[in-house]
């Protein structure tokens, strides 16, 4: 029994810490077009399955997190409740695994159980636990957890079997067979400083690099639609997204303040702003000192290797979506940085290096800080949650760090429009369009050229700006809905016109467009008849 200690502390504290995640509702930020929107998903019947397996709702591949809404659905129908509790219970889990893993690699119950909480509590797990459309974080979570657990106690078909769970859950873990070679390197040491053993090591990842393979040729091709091509988004401004995002998620985790649920990456990106230029040149300074004590500091850099390859995929070197960064990619990227904290305890309560002989009051001191500091994750991580209970606070809390957020102006203004207060929505609508110098004259041009049949260059390049700026577009196209609603119907009429017209597939647009139309006839018959 006492195996399951830690793992089973770690997962009732960290329970315990998101309960008031239960108290949230829905949000209009992505839950709609994830759940509200789809009924394919509800429920665990074959029909259920065969949808969640071949689904690409969202541009996203999860069939495992779908069947998990499956059973929330079954248990409770569309109460938010149930589906925050399964989040939570899958965030417990990853938590409880991850604790008997870190035990594998400390060999020390208390450092093991820091490592855990300072995983599962940190206020940056928030966005992962408490937004129910990212269940996904958090099943992937669990399963890599085992996975690595598996590895740890020598286990490669279970090893296997839980990275293929994990893809299914989320494709974030398909470099997780490289990210294993940073513990081949340390603690496990089957790798030598100068590369001895790595042949061998990879030889029996085989298997795990080919399943890695199929999820990641299968990823590039569900989310073609939200790719970034390298003529919108070049490699310049890659590298300086990639090297932004390496050094962001260690100082949120090292210090979490500000944090947002959108951070929002506003095209084209400019790789000599301060930020970029500062982060780069941190990154640089990290890998030359991980490569100066990889002998000495073996740790250093298989925390690094571990950090590095599986941020990789989301860093921005492959961009999909408009976030720059996201606190969720933090999920297990980080789990070095809590590896580190169960260390740091371990070495002063047991004995290493300049701790030989620990005092009593080094432990009492150790223990004192451990507190602390597991308390003002989980005060911080209570605060954290609360941003998402609905979605007026949420967007509330993007503008407050980020005035000009296109997206969080256009969900305001959703929100404003649903309470039929459109003056305000279409005001909401034009702020974020404004994020967008020249948007609207683009989206108005190239309508002309597809109405004239032109496919010259002028349409191509207006077509890939637009493409960059689906906020905009989804703007406008609500700026003529609601001048629909005010009775602005020959406005109403040009605005959805363009709007549908550059974008065929915006079925919203083009039904409005359509009632702006008979609303247009309708009140044009009496003048006939007169």
């Amino acid at each position: 029994m006492r195996r399951f200690a830690a793992p089973s502390l770690a997962a009732t504290i960290t329970v315990l810490a998101f309960l008031p995640s239960l108290s949230s509702g829905w949000t209009n930020f992505d839950d709609p077009m994830f759940l509200l929107g789809e009924t394919g998903w509800r429920g665990l019947s074959v029909s259920n399955w065969t949808w969640a397996f071949s689904s690409r709702v969202g541009s996203v591949y999860q069939p495992l997190a779908w069947l998990t809404y499956g059973l929330d659905w079954t248990l409770w129908g569309m109460d938010p409740r149930g589906y925050h509790l399964q989040s939570v219970l899958w965030h417990a889990a990853a938590a409880a695994l991850f604790c008997a893993a870190a035990r594998e690699l400390l060999k020390n119950e208390a450092g093991a159980l820091l490592a855990a909480l300072v995983f599962s509590l940190h206020p940056l797990r928030a966005e992962s636990v408490s937004w129910i459309a990212e269940r996904r974080d958090v099943v992937c979570g669990a399963f890599a957890a085992a996975a690595v657990l598996a590895y740890l106690r020598g286990s490669r078909p279970w090893t296997f079997t839980w990275l293929l769970l994990s893809l299914l859950a989320k494709g974030m873990t398909a470099l997780l067979p490289a990210a294993l070679l940073a513990l081949d390197y340390y603690p496990l040491r089957r790798i030598g400083p100068k590369g001895e053993g790595l042949y061998s090591a990879l030889r029996e990842k085989l298997p795990l690099f080919a399943l890695s393979a199929v999820f990641l040729l299968a990823g590039v091709g569900v989310q073609e639609r939200i790719r970034w091509t390298w003529e919108q988004h070049g490699l310049l401004a890659r590298l300086a997204q990639a090297c932004y995002a390496l050094a962001f998620y260690v100082r949120k985790t090292l210090w979490p303040s500000d944090l947002a649920p959108l951070y929002e990456l506003r095209p084209p990106l400019d790789p000599s702003e301060p930020r970029f230029l500062l982060s780069a040149a941190a990154v640089a300074a990290a890998a030359w000192a991980c490569w100066r004590l990889r002998r000495s500091r073996p740790w250093l850099a298989a925390s690094a290797w571990w950090y590095a390859v599986l941020l990789a995929p989301v860093s921005g070197l492959a961009q999909f979506g408009p976030q720059l960064v996201a606190d969720r990619y933090s999920y297990f990227t980080t789990w070095p940085l809590a590896l580190l904290a169960g260390a740091a305890l371990r070495s002063v309560t047991k004995g290493t290096g300049t701790f030989v002989t620990p005092s009593a009051a080094s432990k009492i001191f150790a223990g004192f800080i451990s507190l602390a500091l597991i308390a003002a994750l989980t005060a911080a991580g209570v605060m954290q949650q609360a941003v998402w209970r609905d979605s007026e606070t949420l967007w509330a809390r993007v503008l407050a760090l980020d005035p000009a957020s296109a997206t969080a102006h256009g969900s305001v203004g959703v929100i404003r429009a649903g309470e039929g207060r459109l003056a305000e929505a279409e005001a909401e609508f034009r702020l974020a369009i404004a994020a967008f110098p020249g948007c609207v004259d683009r989206q108005i041009r190239l309508a002309a050229l597809i109405d004239a049949g032109d496919i010259g260059p002028e349409r191509r390049a207006l077509a890939r700006r637009v493409e960059i700026e689906p906020v905009c577009r989804k703007a406008y196209a609500n700026v003529g809905a609601v001048r629909g609603q005010a009775g602005d119907l020959k406005a109403a009429r040009e605005i959805l016109k363009v709007a549908a017209t550059i974008d065929p597939g915006d079925m919203g647009a083009r039904l409005n467009l359509e009632r702006a139309e008979s609303a247009l006839k309708l009140s044009e018959r009496p003048r006939r008849m007169r």
